[in-house]
């Protein structure tokens, strides 16, 4: 069983434990600091800038800019005409790449202006720019800015997968007037690895696109959506005049914690640091490198065979990451980072240390390159790990071919595991594009074992309105890049097919609506069926903002070879599952969403959830979000050990409720608070015999209850451009009894539970 608890409230103080930065490294770490400042002067761009970033639009210097305004309905994807309309402006500067955008809004057409976190979700009037500065549809950039000014940034990769995890270094700011609203932003030339940065002009490609809060419209240039398999290659391209830029910046952290439940102190102390004397080549190095992330994951307790995933916003790792970012059919990641500083291998459950790591990014000889190495700390003494990636690719207009390959030395296990991955992608016409994978494992330990899988999508796109995918996979079941990436499973054959059709309807109350229908068909290695799948979602978008969603999820009977922990196959029957969602349109300061689903779990047993969520906004400085689901089932199954299975009647209550708040401009404070509870009885042993078969068992099986908690306090003052205080409270815990107990029981319980009780304070410089 996984768990994980919001009082995680940093990576450094929960994930890592106490720990202080040794007096050597810190010698050293400051000496490279000192050594550095000057270079740093040197190398800062001092360039007189022709624009004032304040959102108005108002310098003479836009007058020479080129303007795009063909803007069509994209969310549905419509391509009607937006109900207002939308003027973007494209500058090349020797500062950076200017972008303006003037939205028209007449005054009596509601205006969201909530302030949100960086990169938190926007619920409301917003506009984004997404850039592919190579023009080669392998990575793209999203830059966003909502009507009050708030900000996200995203890298995009594999045509539409988006990762809110980077953060960059560029000028925003938003302004309104009576009858429209504009935004200005300001990205430097080294805010990403460009290819061929001495030419005197680059092409790029672009989308911009707009979103009427009031309406929940999207509307954008070029006519492309991220809902389709093809997204960032149907980007616009567009030359502009190029500069040159470098850059040298360094990070130095500290951060100085308290365990308040075993009163312990602790003192941690670093630096990340950029050197980009181009875009065509750029470095990233760490020395105890800033891993306190002050992020609270969210609630997991997870019962299943395959691990729950964790994103990671640990700076040294989102920074030029997007070129690694290679994945696979069913949720795989060739490179998971959150392995990176993981659980020692000696199973005490505690968390690695790093000592150093470096990154290298750029371009030479026509490829793009990358280059990944990150030491934990004692692995000399073979408790820590060693890690090292490298990244070629070789970009076309209609054929890109890239290789990566992994090596990790984990010398406690005595393991050293190797994966090599060959990837494709062939854009023949607008209408086809072909991706495949050929990957290989090899494992060298007591057992050595060699893996290998090949899968193949191709997406058909005969028209705006309607589009196809075929996705065939063979992952054999020796197959494992677990040791640096993420893996659901290894022995899977599986055949897909995917439909999509929107629907413009000329309806007094609708704008759209889309059918979406996939179909699976799945065996293990050893040609035994796995439930297979047939799924279907209609859905419909109305003028108002809002959406109707209605989902049927019938599963084929098959064996599940994963749920007995390698002790035989189970066989599963025939399941079906019904699921409603409606999210409401916007109405003053409230919007919720509603949901039910009637699943069946298990062995066939019925099951039922209803959920609710909300958000409220109190002002533009304060608003609140919730949400509240219960499930009931009479059927939960779960392994107990060896071919042992047990039958539940359980009822599961998720909730959370955040509160956030803009008390001054660079000042935020943040509550973040939730409670999983889980109560399970009347447990029926089931025990697996050699044909898969679950068969009525005497074995006693207890009742049990599970109860997780969690709360963040956490206030941020940005006192300069990238620079940061952090004062974080953190608390909470996990417990299990071996009874069942009633919810209301649960809850007292939970505001006493105290695994983690702890005060982090935390200071980021950008020098």
């Amino acid at each position: 069983m996984q768990t994980k608890t919001l009082a995680a409230a940093s990576d450094a103080v929960e994930r890592q434990g106490a720990r202080c930065c040794g007096e050597r490294n810190l010698k050293f770490l400051w000496m490279a600091i000192w050594l550095a400042l000057p270079v740093l002067a040197m190398a800062q761009d001092r360039t007189a800038s022709v624009l004032v970033v304040d959102g108005k639009l108002d310098e003479p210097a836009w007058q020479n800019a080129q303007i795009f305004d063909d803007f069509v309905v994209v969310e549905p994807f419509t391509r009607a005409a937006p109900s207002y309309s939308t003027k973007v402006r494209l500058l090349a500067l020797p500062e950076g790449i200017a972008i303006g955008f003037w939205n028209e809004q007449p005054a009596d057409v509601p205006r969201q202006r909530e302030l949100t976190a960086r990169d938190a979700d926007m619920p409301g009037d917003r506009v984004n720019a997404f850039i592919d500065f190579n023009a080669d549809g392998e990575v793209a950039f999203n830059f966003t800015i909502s009507i009050a000014g708030s900000v996200q940034d995203a890298t995009i990769t594999n045509e539409n997968r988006f990762s809110t995890d980077w953060d960059g270094d560029w000028k925003h700011a938003a302004f309104e007037g009576e009858d429209y609203w504009s935004a200005e932003m300001l990205l430097p030339w080294t805010v990403a690895a460009m290819k061929n940065s001495d030419a005197p002009r680059r092409t790029i490609a672009l989308m911009f696109d707009r979103v009427l809060g009031a309406k929940t419209e999207r509307s954008g240039f070029p006519a492309a959506s991220f809902m389709r398999p093809r997204y960032v290659s149907e980007f616009a391209r567009v030359e502009i005049d190029q500069y040159q830029q470098s850059l040298f910046r360094v990070f130095p952290y500290a951060t100085v914690s308290a365990d308040l439940k075993n009163d312990r102190q602790a003192f941690n102390a670093g630096a990340d640091l950029y050197w980009k004397p181009s875009g065509d080549f750029q470095l990233t190095a760490a020395l105890a490198p800033d891993f306190g992330q002050v992020e609270a994951d969210e609630l997991v307790v997870n019962f299943d065979a395959i691990e729950a995933f964790f994103s990671d916003r640990r700076p040294f790792f989102t920074e030029n990451q997007a070129a690694f970012d290679l994945r696979t059919p069913d949720n795989g990641l060739l490179i998971y980072t959150r392995r990176i500083g993981g659980p020692r291998d000696d199973g005490t459950g505690l968390a690695n240390d790093i000592d150093a790591a470096i990154k290298a990014n750029g371009t030479a000889l026509g490829l793009d390159y990358g280059a990944l190495i990150a030491q934990e700390a004692d692995y000399a003494d073979d408790l820590g790990s060693l890690f090292y990636a490298h990244r070629l690719v070789r970009t076309g207009e209609q054929l890109s071919l890239g290789y990566l390959g992994t090596w990790v030395d984990r010398p406690f296990l005595e393991r050293q595991a190797t994966v090599h991955a060959v990837d494709g992608t062939w854009r023949a016409n607008d209408r086809w594009q072909v991706t495949g994978q050929w990957l290989i494992s090899d494992i060298d330990m007591q057992d050595d074992s060699n893996g290998s899988g090949v899968w193949a999508r191709i997406d058909y796109t005969p028209s705006p309105a309607f589009r196809q995918e075929w996705e065939l996979t063979h992952f054999d079941r020796e197959l494992n890049f677990n040791d640096m990436g993420f893996q659901r499973r290894a022995s899977l054959n599986e055949i897909e097919w995917t439909m999509e059709y929107q629907q413009t309807l000329k309806h007094e109350t609708l704008r759209g609506a889309s059918w979406r229908g996939e179909w699976q068909w799945r065996t293990n290695d050893s040609g035994e069926r796995l439930p297979g799948a047939f799924i279907l979602d209609r859905e419909w978008q109305y003028k108002s903002g809002a959406t109707l969603l209605v989902n049927a999820f019938l599963e084929t009977s098959g064996v599940n070879d994963l749920i007995t922990r390698g002790n035989g196959n189970t066989n599963i029957p025939f399941r079906q599952s019904y699921y409603v969602e409606y999210d409401s349109p916007r109405f003053e300061r409230w919007q919720y969403e509603l949901s039910a689903s009637a699943p069946e779990e298990g062995l066939g047993g019925r099951a039922f959830e209803i959920g609710a969520g909300g958000t409220f906004t109190a002002s533009q400085q304060l608003s609140l979000d919730g949400y509240l689901y219960f499930r009931g089932s009479n059927d939960w199954l779960i392994w107990q050990r060896e071919n042992l299975l047990g039958r539940f009647e359980r009822e599961l209550v998720t909730s959370g409720l955040n509160a956030n708040w803009f008390p001054k401009p660079r000042h935020e404070l943040r509550v973040k608070l939730q409670w999983l509870a889980i109560a399970a009885e009347n447990a029926r042993a089931v025990r697996v015999d050699r044909f898969g078969v679950p068969r009525s068992s005497g074995d006693a099986i207890e009742d049990f209850s599970v109860n997780n908690f969690g709360l963040q306090l956490r206030y941020r003052y940005e006192f300069a451009p990238q620079s940061d205080i952090y004062v974080v409270y953190g608390r909470g815990g996990f417990a299990e009894t071996g009874r069942r107990e009633d919810f209301d029981d649960l809850l007292t319980d939970a505001l006493s539970l105290r695994d983690s009780d702890q005060f982090l304070v935390k200071v980021r410089k950008r020098f």
